[in-house]
């Protein structure tokens, strides 16, 4: 990759990176709910004014708007739920690492309805090395004691698993459509499906976050978590999938826990434990060993 591809790798890194950040200050103002409505409407909004401004049209069909309203269920309306639920006792950044989880559930998933992405080797034994490291950041007893922090990781956990079902759910019905087409109707449909969801769960926001004194703080997470971190976000990830590809792209998952966790430490005084961070490590190992990358390098080198 060049000097332009990593810096973008570098920008999306930091943009999701920051973005679990943002849902801890965020959470001070909104419940989960509310939250990640604020997050997909203003997504939405901005992703598809600037599309409409560079010329861009979204298809009118009802099989690519129906594949977008599944799509926006899998990849933002229940992860960015169950993220934000699950960062209400957990760090940013244990929430970032545990994050690193999407990659070895979707290869797993993809395996089951894809039958371009067989289950190899590699990948097989690096899913093990990756859910090792997952259990180890979580913690063996975790698996046996249900407490809030431990009900939080699990539900970042399942986050990963929806996100690898939009990953299929893609592949299978919206391929044929362009990808930035693809975000901005799904960033639609979700900020159709999440007001409602939201005064279901939850009755109206808080009439106090429009107080003068959290104005600001609110101002400033809109900007954040919808513009920056969402419809900012999107078009740099498929620009780095054009430029790079998808193998290339799989880095981010391993930069985002970095930028996260600094951000936890400088910001909010939060630090992750040494647990967690060999849980990382092994998540790092896993992601290279799924790769591949590293196996054909020894190859060469014995060769």
């Amino acid at each position: 990759m060049n000097v332009h591809v990593w810096s973008l790798l570098l920008l999306l890194s930091f943009l999701w990176g920051s973005s679990f950040y943002i849902v801890e200050v965020g959470l001070v103002f909104l419940d989960p709910f509310w939250l990640v409505s604020l997050r997909v409407v203003t997504g939405a909004v901005v992703l598809n004014i600037g599309l409409y401004l560079a010329g861009h049209r979204l298809p009118n069909s009802r099989p690519f708007w129906g594949g977008c309203l599944i799509i926006g269920l899998l990849n933002n309306i229940l992860p960015f739920t169950l993220l934000a639920i699950g960062q209400q006792s957990v760090t940013g950044g244990v929430a970032a690492i545990l994050n690193g989880n999407t990659a070895f559930f979707g290869v797993i998933v993809a395996a089951m309805f894809l039958r371009s992405e067989p289950l190899r080797l590699h990948r097989l034994v690096g899913v093990i090395i990756g859910v090792m490291g997952v259990v180890v950041s979580i913690g063996p007893s975790a698996l046996l004691t249900l407490d809030v922090s431990s009900a939080g990781q699990f539900c970042i956990v399942l986050a990963t698993l929806s996100y690898s079902f939009a990953t299929v759910w893609g592949k299978l019905k919206l391929s044929a459509y362009p990808a930035l087409s693809v975000a901005a109707a799904m960033l639609v449909c979700s900020a159709m499906m999440s007001v409602p969801i939201a005064l279901m769960m939850t009755g109206l926001p808080p009439v106090e976050i429009f107080l003068p004194s959290n104005r600001l703080g609110l101002l400033q997470v809109i900007i954040g978590i919808g513009v920056f971190c969402t419809a900012l976000a999107y078009p740099i990830y498929f620009k780095i999938l054009t430029l790079a590809g998808a193998s290339n792209l799989s880095l981010v998952t391993i930069i985002i826990p970095v930028f996260a966790i600094s951000l936890d430490a400088a910001l909010l005084g939060q630090f992750v434990t040494g647990q967690e961070m060999r849980g990382f490590g092994l998540i790092v190992a896993g992601l290279a060993v799924m790769d591949g990358r590293i196996l054909k390098r020894l190859r060469l080198k014995r060769s």
